[in-house]
C-alpha cells in the first residue's frame, strides 16, 4: 500500500449531502424569502454551486496510505495539509455504516488519537470494509515485535500474535427484550418533547385563526375547561414524544453488540446508521453505572466507560457501553467484558447531619416561591406546596443514595441528580484527587470529595457532596498510598 489512494467517489456524494444538511436552516430561509426576489433566487443557487465544487475539489485533493504501521493523509484545497498518524497514538478507531455509505457498500473511519482533541485526528468518509478493517488491524492490532502498555500503565512485552481468522473470544447481545425496554425508559423524551413544543410555536403562527376558534369553542361546549383542553394537548404531546423518542432509540442502538478480542472491545450497534467503535482495555480510565429516573424501580442500569480516546458528543465524550442490563445480572456481565471492575462494593454513607444540609438546599428556593405565589395568586399558589414535597423527597433520596468506599486499587462513589450514578476508577487511572469545604460543611464537619480521571477530550470529574471530613481524608489517603509507600 505505498501509492498514495483517493477515497471512493461515493464521498463526493456524502461531502454535499453533509454540507448541505449542516445548512439546510439557512437555505429553507433564502427558498422561501426568494420566491419573488430573483436576487436572492440567485444567491441560493450560487451557495448550491459552490457547495458542489468544494465537495468536489475536498475529494480531489485528499490522498491516504497505509505503509509500515502508520496512516499518512494529505488533503487541502488551497493550503496543502499532511499529517503522519503512528499506530501508537491511536486510542480507537470508530468504523460507521451510514445509510449513503451503505447504498455504495461503503463505510466511514474516524481515528481518535491521545490528545486529540474534541474531534477525530482523521476521518476517511467512504472506504471500502475491507480497507476499513485493515486500517483497523494496522492501527490497533499488537503484534509481538512492539511492547504496550499494560493495564497498570507500564511496559510489557506482548508475546501473541494475533488470530488471522480475528474470531471473538466473548460476545454479548443486547436482545430484542432489552432493546424494547431500553427504548421505553430512554430519558430522550424530554429532549424531544421540548423538540415538539419548539416546532408547535414555530407553525402556530400558520394555523388559521378561525380554526383555532372552532376547535377550542367546541372544547368548551362539551363541558372541557380550556386549562383541561391544554393539558390534553400537552398529555398527547407526550406520548408523542415518548413514541418518536423509543423508535429512535431502537434505530440507533438496533442490533447492539459488544465483541471480546484479546486487549480490545468491538462495540457495534445502529440500524440504519451501522457503527463499529473499537476500544483498548488498558485505555479504559473508569466505569459510571447510570439509573435514570424510569429504570431505578424497574431496576435496569446502563453502563458508560471513559477513555482516552474514543465516545460520542451525544454522549458527552463518554462511551456508552452496555445500554441496559438486569442490576442483578450486572456482576456476572462486568466480570466477561471488564472483569477488573466486577467486584462487591461496602458503602460508606453520607453523615446524618448532611441531610439538614441536603433539605435547606433543595426547599429553600421552593419555599420563597411558593410564598410569593399563595401571597399574590392564591389559591392556585398552594399547589407550590406539592413542588416543596417534591424536593424534600428528592433532598432524601440525594441523601440515601450518596456513598464512598474503595476496594484495594479501586475507588467508587455514588451520588445522585436526578439519576443514580455509581462510579469506579482504578489507582493508577486517576490524574487527581482532593477535598474541599465551604464555610457551612467545614462547620458541620463536612466535606465534597472530587476526582479526575483521563478522558478523550480532558480530564473529567466526579463529585460527591456532603460526606464526612473523616471520609474525605481516608479517599485521599487511598489515593496518596502508593506515593507514600515509595517514599518510605
Amino acid at each position: 500500500m505505498n501509492n498514495l489512494k483517493r477515497l471512493h467517489p461515493s464521498a463526493l456524494l456524502i461531502s454535499f449531502l453533509t454540507a448541505v444538511k449542516n445548512a439546510i436552516i439557512p437555505i429553507i430561509a433564502i427558498f422561501f424569502i426568494s420566491s419573488d426576489d430573483s436576487h436572492l433566487r440567485f444567491a441560493w443557487i450560487a451557495i448550491l454551486a459552490l457547495t458542489i465544487i468544494s465537495s468536489v475539489l475536498t475529494w480531489l485533493t485528499f490522498y491516504y496510505r497505509l505503509q509500515e504501521g502508520q496512516l499518512y493523509i494529505q488533503k487541502g484545497i488551497f493550503v496543502k495539509k499532511k499529517k503522519y498518524i503512528q499506530k501508537q497514538r491511536v486510542q480507537s478507531i470508530d468504523i460507521t455504516a451510514g445509510v449513503l455509505q451503505r447504498l455504495f457498500g461503503m463505510v466511514s473511519v474516524e481515528i481518535e488519537t491521545a490528545g486529540g482533541g474534541p474531534e477525530a485526528e482523521a476521518r476517511l468518509t467512504a472506504v471500502t470494509k475491507a480497507e476499513a478493517e485493515a486500517i483497523r488491524k494496522e492501527l490497533l492490532e499488537r503484534r509481538s515485535e512492539l511492547k504496550t502498555e499494560d493495564e497498570h500503565g507500564e511496559i510489557e512485552q506482548d508475546q501473541e500474535e494475533q488470530s488471522s481468522t480475528y474470531v471473538p473470544e466473548k460476545t454479548w447481545e443486547l436482545g430484542t427484550e432489552r432493546l424494547i425496554a431500553m427504548a421505553l425508559t430512554s430519558s430522550g423524551v424530554g429532549l424531544i418533547f421540548s423538540a415538539v413544543g419548539a416546532l408547535f410555536g414555530q407553525f402556530y403562527q400558520f394555523i388559521p385563526n378561525n380554526w383555532l376558534d372552532n376547535t377550542f369553542g367546541f372544547v368548551t361546549q362539551v363541558g372541557f375547561s380550556m386549562v383541561l383542553a391544554f393539558i390534553g394537548i400537552a398529555f398527547l404531546a407526550l406520548l408523542v414524544s415518548w413514541a418518536l423518542s423509543s423508535v429512535f432509540a431502537i434505530i440507533k442502538y438496533g442490533g447492539f453488540k459488544i465483541e471480546h478480542f484479546g486487549k480490545e472491545l468491538v462495540i457495534s450497534r445502529g440500524l440504519l446508521e451501522r457503527r463499529q467503535l473499537t476500544l483498548q482495555l488498558n485505555r479504559i480510565t473508569s466505569v459510571r453505572l447510570v439509573q435514570n429516573i424510569l429504570r431505578q424501580p424497574l431496576g435496569f442500569v446502563s453502563v458508560y466507560v471513559e477513555s482516552a480516546g474514543g465516545g460520542t458528543k451525544d454522549e458527552q465524550a463518554s462511551t456508552l457501553l452496555i445500554p441496559l442490563v438486569k442490576k442483578s445480572d450486572l456482576h456476572t456481565v462486568l466480570a466477561e467484558i471488564l472483569p477488573d471492575y466486577s467486584f462487591e462494593k461496602q458503602y460508606t454513607s453520607l453523615p446524618q447531619r448532611a441531610l439538614w444540609r441536603l433539605l435547606v438546599r433543595y426547599t429553600a428556593f421552593p419555599i420563597i416561591i411558593t410564598g410569593v405565589a399563595i401571597y399574590f395568586f392564591s389559591p392556585f399558589g398552594y399547589l407550590g406546596i406539592l413542588l416543596i414535597a417534591l424536593c424534600a423527597m428528592l433532598a432524601w433520596l440525594t441523601y440515601k443514595a450518596g456513598g464512598s468506599g474503595s476496594y484495594q486499587d479501586f475507588m467508587y462513589i455514588r451520588y445522585r441528580t436526578f439519576s443514580l450514578i455509581e462510579v469506579m476508577a482504578p489507582r493508577w487511572k486517576v490524574q487527581a484527587a482532593e477535598t474541599s469545604e465551604s464555610f457551612l460543611q467545614s462547620w458541620q464537619g463536612l466535606a465534597t470529595y472530587k476526582v479526575t480521571v483521563q478522558s478523550s477530550i480532558s480530564g473529567k470529574a466526579f463529585f460527591l457532596s456532603d460526606l464526612s471530613r473523616e471520609e474525605g481524608d481516608r479517599m485521599l489517603q487511598w489515593y496518596s498510598y502508593a506515593e507514600k509507600k515509595d517514599e518510605l
